[in-house]
C-alpha cells in the first residue's frame, strides 16, 4: 500500500520521507483538523524535498459550508500555490449535506490541469454513493480520502469493501484516512486497498500537535508493504 503522511513544513517532510512515506499531504492547522499550507512550506517542498506534496485548501476549520467569501480565499491560495502542488486537497457541501457543485466548478477551474482529491467532506455527507457519482463527473478528482463513515474498521470491512469498489467503477481512487492505525492496515489489505492517510497517529502518542515520530512512520512503512 501507498502510504500517505500528514506533514506541517519542509523539514517534516523531509522527515516522513526518509522513514519511507511516499508521498504527504501538507497543511497547516493540523491540530484544527488541517488547513491550507502556508506559501513558503509548499516551495520549500516542491525545491528540496523530492516526494509528492498533495495541498490542503482549506480557509478554516468550521465546516464545509463555504461562504462566497470562503470560496474566493480558497481561489486565491490555488491561484498562488499552483504550479508547486501535485494534488489539491478540498471539498465542499451544501447545508443539506450534498456535494455544492457551484462552489466546486469554481474550485476546480481555478486548479486548471493539477489533479484534485475531495477529502472527508465525503464522510459528512448524507448518502456517499450519491456525491460519489457526483464527484465522478469531474475528471479533475481522481481520488476521496474517506473512511466511509466507519466507527469500527475491523467490524465493516465488507462495507469497506463495497464502497471502495463502487468508487473504483466510477473512476475513482480511495485514500483511506481517519481511525486508521498500524493493527488495521492488514485488514485494509485483505479488501485490496492500495493507499492509507496517516495523520496524528505517526505522531509522538499519537497526539496531533506532537511532532512526527519516524519509528512509528517506519513501522507503518513496514506494515504497508507486508
Amino acid at each position: 500500500m501507498k502510504l500517505e503522511i500528514v506533514t506541517t513544513t519542509l523539514d517534516e517532510t523531509l522527515l516522513a520521507k526518509e522513514a519511507g512515506a511516499d508521498r504527504v499531504e501538507l497543511v497547516s492547522g493540523i491540530t484544527e483538523g488541517a488547513l491550507t499550507p502556508t506559501y513558503g512550506s509548499l516551495k520549500g517542498i516542491w525545491q528540496h524535498a523530492g516526494v509528492a506534496a498533495y495541498c490542503m485548501i482549506r480557509p478554516h476549520n468550521h465546516g464545509f459550508v463555504y461562504s462566497e467569501h470562503d470560496i474566493e480565499e480558497m481561489i486565491a491560495d490555488i491561484q498562488n500555490l499552483k504550479g508547486m502542488a501535485d494534488h489539491f486537497v478540498l471539498g465542499c457541501l451544501k447545508e443539506d449535506r450534498t456535494i455544492d457543485e457551484e462552489h466546486l466548478q469554481r474550485l476546480l477551474e481555478a486548479c486548471g490541469d493539477t489533479p484534485v482529491v475531495f477529502h472527508k467532506a465525503l464522510d459528512q455527507t448524507a448518502d456517499q454513493m450519491a456525491a460519489l457519482r457526483t464527484l465522478a463527473r469531474y475528471p479533475q478528482i481522481k481520488r476521496v480520502l474517506s473512511n466511509y463513515q466507519a466507527k469500527r474498521i475491523d467490524q465493516e470491512l465488507p462495507r469497506l469493501q463495497q464502497m471502495m469498489n463502487y468508487a473504483l467503477s466510477l473512476g475513482l481512487q480511495t485514500t483511506f484516512a481517519g481511525g486508521i492505525q498500524l493493527e488495521t492496515l492488514p485488514l485494509l489489505a485483505q479488501i485490496g486497498a492500495t493507499d492509507v492517510h496517516i495523520s496524528s497517529a505517526a505522531r509522538i502518542e499519537g497526539k496531533a500537535a506532537n511532532l512526527l515520530d519516524p519509528q512509528r512512520i517506519r513501522q507503518f512503512r513496514q506494515a504497508c508493504d507486508q
